[in-house]
Parts: structure tokens; C-alpha cells; sequence
């Protein structure tokens, strides 16, 4: 037994000596630790003052990048788009507050997406794109707004819902309207005091009554030559005109239509080419002229031209021809004063280069 119980007092003996020393080199390393976290006070006080620059910022100026990084209003991006202002919310937590309480990041509404955008816009002027036909419901949530309508592009399957919009819109400066199928009765649209940019086509013509002597800018697409007419004899103060005709021609009558202010015309290309209507009109400021050479006539297309800006007295800047079958060196010898001239070549098929 004394045997055992000296055993016993060396093994005790023996494991205290061994924590005694393990306690010493615990004891130095804290020390050690100490003298580590002592150093590195100054580098993470110095590093916690430290702010990247753009966080510096004041509000007001990270709301006007935020602005300069989207597409230029009244243009509407995706929601999801990388150019959107959805994006702008991904980056920290303090940018998504900035971009939120941002309106002006949400004025520009494409109607695909939720109604959040209504409230985050504040009440700034509204710019509304519905670009597709089963929008149609989501366009009828945007009509309490209307008042807040500055611009307004509908390309929807039905017109027969479009009286939902009768009523004020004070700001509404450009309306686009496009539709397959067109409506029951005209809705009258001639108190817009501030409309002066409209595109419409062969449907979105009869959809509407609107103010035309105050348009400075019209667009008509797949527009019967005669409807054309009827509408271009009411707006004496379009800047520019750009047209595609459809249809039969146009039944003309023994006077010259007279566009005054109008400086660009376009007349894209069609299935059609009216001439007779391309002959009516008298446009002394026109500066700028693209036309498909069709609508200068089968025969001598330069004389034509010639004769058309004699009649007017316009002094043209900019001729842009299309499916053009003269050279456009022929249009620079027939018109030096014309400083830019550009000529779109008709292409011209042969048996041999099918198949």
C-alpha cells in the first residue's frame, strides 16, 4: 500500500509541474496577444475613420448620378433592365434608401411591372409605356394618374377601352398610339393645352379627336393617303412630319396643302407611293427631306426634285434618298447648295441570284 500511495504522489506531482507549465506559456502568449491587439488599435481606429469617397457624398449629388445613369427620361427601361432604377437597390443598404426616396428614378413607367413605382414617383409628371396586348388592365390602374400624364405610348391590341381615359391631363405633351383593332367612336381629345408630339397609326388616327393646329411634331404610319390629308390640312405648326402611306391613293384636290413652320419630312418606305400627295405640298422652311425616289416620280426623279424645291422656296440642308435608282453623284451636281446628300440604293434582283 505505501508503495501505491508513493506512486500516486509522483504522478500528481508530475501533472501539476506539467500544467504549471503550460499555465507559463499560456500567460505568455496573452502577453504576447496584448502586445498584438496594442498594435493593432491604431490601424483599425485608423481604418474604421476611413469612408469611401462616393459614401461621402451628399444625398443630393448620389440622386443626380443615380439620375445621369438612367436612360434619358421620358425613355422607360425594364424594371429588372440593368439600366434600371431596381438596380440601384441591389448595391448596400444605404443607396437603396437614396434611390427609393428618389422620385424622379420613377417617373418613367413601363406598365409590365407592379404598381410601387406610382407611390415612388412622388408626384412628378408621369411618363406610361404599355407595349404589349395583354397590358391592357395594367394601363386602366395608371388612369387615376392621368393628371400626372406628361407622355403616353399605348401599343395595345383593342381601342375600345380607350375612353377610360376622358378626362383631364393637363401636362400630357406626346401621345403614341398603336392598335390592331380600332374603336366604336372617336374619343375627343382637344383639351390638351400642353400635347405637341403625337405618332399614331392607321388605328390610332380614328381612336381620337385631338388639337392638331398646336402638334409641332406628327407621325402617321400605314395612314390611307387620303386620311393623311384630311389631317395634315389641320396642323399648320408641325416642325417635323414623318409618314408612311398605305392604301389607295389619295384623292387630291385642286389645291396645295401648305406645312409653313415644317422642317423635316420624312416619308418612310411603303407598299405605296403616292406622288400626287408629295406634289400638294408647299413647305418654304423645309431644311431636312427623306423620301423614297419612287415619290418623285417614275421619269427624271432629279427634275422632279427640283421643281419641288422651286415651288416651295425651301433651302434644303439635308436629302436622304431611298431606294434610289440614280447615283447620288447626279443629286450633288443637280444640288451643290445641299450640303449633306445620301442616297439609299434600291437592290435589284435577277434570275440568277435565286437559288
Amino acid at each position: 500500500m505505501l508503495a501505491s500511495l508513493e506512486s500516486d504522489r509522483t504522478f500528481v506531482a508530475h501533472k501539476a509541474a506539467q500544467i504549471l507549465e503550460l499555465e507559463n506559456q499560456i500567460a505568455a502568449l496573452e502577453r504576447s496577444i496584448d502586445a498584438l491587439r496594442v498594435a493593432q488599435k491604431p490601424a483599425q481606429d485608423r481604418l474604421d475613420s476611413y469612408k469611401y469617397p462616393v459614401l461621402t457624398l451628399p444625398t443630393e449629388i448620389i440622386s443626380e448620378i443615380f439620375l445621369q445613369f438612367l436612360p434619358t427620361y421620358p425613355e422607360a427601361p425594364g424594371l429588372f433592365d440593368d439600366l434600371s432604377p431596381t438596380t440601384l437597390t441591389h448595391i448596400c443598404r444605404h443607396w437603396r434608401e437614396i434611390a427609393i426616396t428618389t422620385p424622379a428614378l420613377w417617373r418613367s413607367i413601363d406598365l409590365r411591372h407592379d404598381d410601387t413605382m406610382w407611390k415612388q414617383s412622388g408626384n412628378l409628371p408621369l411618363s406610361i409605356f404599355a407595349l404589349r396586348n395583354d397590358l391592357f388592365p395594367a394601363f386602366l390602374s395608371s388612369v387615376p394618374h392621368r393628371a400626372r400624364w406628361e407622355h403616353l405610348n399605348l401599343e395595345l391590341g383593342d381601342a375600345h377601352g380607350l375612353e377610360a381615359v376622358k378626362g383631364p391631363m393637363p401636362l400630357l405633351r406626346t401621345l403614341k398610339l398603336f392598335f390592331s383593332r380600332g374603336p366604336s367612336a372617336p374619343l375627343d381629345l382637344q383639351h390638351l393645352p400642353l400635347l405637341r408630339i403625337v405618332k399614331l397609326d392607321d388605328y390610332g388616327s380614328p381612336s381620337v379627336i385631338l388639337p392638331w393646329s398646336q402638334l409641332t411634331s406628327l407621325t402617321l404610319r400605314s395612314m390611307y393617303s387620303d386620311s393623311c390629308i384630311s389631317i395634315l390640312s389641320q396642323t399648320l405648326n408641325l416642325i417635323d412630319c414623318t409618314l408612311s402611306l398605305w392604301g389607295r391613293d389619295a384623292l387630291i384636290k385642286n389645291h396645295d396643302l401648305a406645312l409653313p413652320h415644317l422642317k423635316t419630312l420624312v416619308f418612310e418606305e411603303s407598299s405605296h407611293i403616292d406622288v400626287k400627295l408629295f406634289r400638294t405640298l408647299i413647305t418654304p422652311s423645309l431644311r431636312s427631306l427623306e423620301l423614297p425616289e419612287a415619290f418623285l416620280g417614275p421619269h427624271n426623279p432629279i427634275a422632279s426634285l427640283r421643281s419641288f424645291v422651286l415651288r416651295c422656296g425651301c433651302t434644303l440642308k439635308e436629302l436622304r434618298i431611298t431606294e434610289g435608282f440614280s447615283s447620288e453623284d447626279a443629286y450633288r451636281d443637280a444640288f451643290p447648295a445641299i450640303s449633306t446628300i445620301r442616297l439609299i440604293a434600291a437592290q435589284v434582283y435577277s434570275d440568277d441570284s435565286e437559288g
